[in-house]
């Protein structure tokens, strides 16, 4: 996974998340390092694990947990986003094949809906 992050100048983190700061908009890692997000996309498996759990998954993240669900709340969160000025970086919790393809699709679809790099 890093020679293709790399590749499409992505920063490469392989580590757990220890917790999730929703309302900071940031994740500590198991190391104790911190990473900010705008927007937060839990892929840890079929069910998103721990959201019930932890204040703030609902409100300030992307799970994609039922499939069917997501386009739509793509479609919502750009929709706010755009309404609201704020050009997003994204974190994308999962180690995966599916939540490595969801940051490159992430950082494609919204570098071109936002007109810029995202990160």
């Amino acid at each position: 996974m890093a020679p293709l992050a790399s590749w499409c100048n992505a920063e490469y983190i392989e580590q757990r998340v220890a917790k999730v700061h929703a309302n900071d908009n940031r994740l500590e890692l198991e190391d104790g390092r911190m990473v900010d997000y705008d927007i937060l996309a839990l892929n840890v498996g079929s069910k998103t694990r721990g959201a019930n759990e932890t204040t703030g998954v609902w409100e300030h993240s992307l799970t994609t947990r039922p499939i069917n669900d997501l386009i739509p709340k793509i479609d919502r969160k750009e929709q706010e986003l755009l309404s609201s000025g704020v050009i997003p970086s994204v974190a994308v919790c999962g180690a995966g094949a599916a939540g490595t393809e969801l940051a490159f699709a992430f950082k494609k679809r919204w570098s071109q809906v936002f007109g810029q790099e995202i990160q």
